[in-house]
């Protein structure tokens, strides 16, 4: 009988990522509120601009937080119900509290984007800072 021989197993590559989300890696946030306040794009899908803009306010205080406005013109129907009135920072992370008092978590990628924790399910979330 004849063997073939087997070539060595060689390590096969990362599946792809999940479709929607971050494209880059999570780190510690080291700024402080007065660096997250501003102008940002909200996005979807692999940083898809959705046409939103999110502006959060340094000195204006909102239910829990920070007050944090959601531009009139957005069309995008989950982030419109949802509709974030406040803002917060600790431990690293950047907390979105809606207009029903439910929260939502982000955490810092190293491109400068917020991401929702996808721990928390649901849709990919993202901010950039215009």
């Amino acid at each position: 009988m004849l063997f073939r021989s087997q070539a060595p197993l060689q390590a096969q590559p990362a599946p792809p990522a999940a479709p929607g989300g971050p494209t880059s890696q999570p780190r510690p946030f080291t700024g402080r509120a007065a660096d997250i306040a501003g102008r940002y794009i909200i996005m979807r899908e692999s940083n898809k601009d959705v046409g939103c803009m999110l502006t959060l306010f340094e000195q204006a205080r909102g239910p829990g937080g920070f007050r944090a406005q959601l531009a009139p013109a957005c069309r995008d129907n989950g982030i419109v119900v949802f509709d974030p009135l406040a803002w917060s920072f600790g431990a690293g992370r950047l907390a979105l509290t809606a207009r029903k008092g439910h929260k939502a978590n982000f955490i810092y990628h190293e491109d400068g984007s917020w991401w929702k924790d996808p721990k928390e399910g649901g849709k990919p979330l993202g901010i950039r800072k215009m």
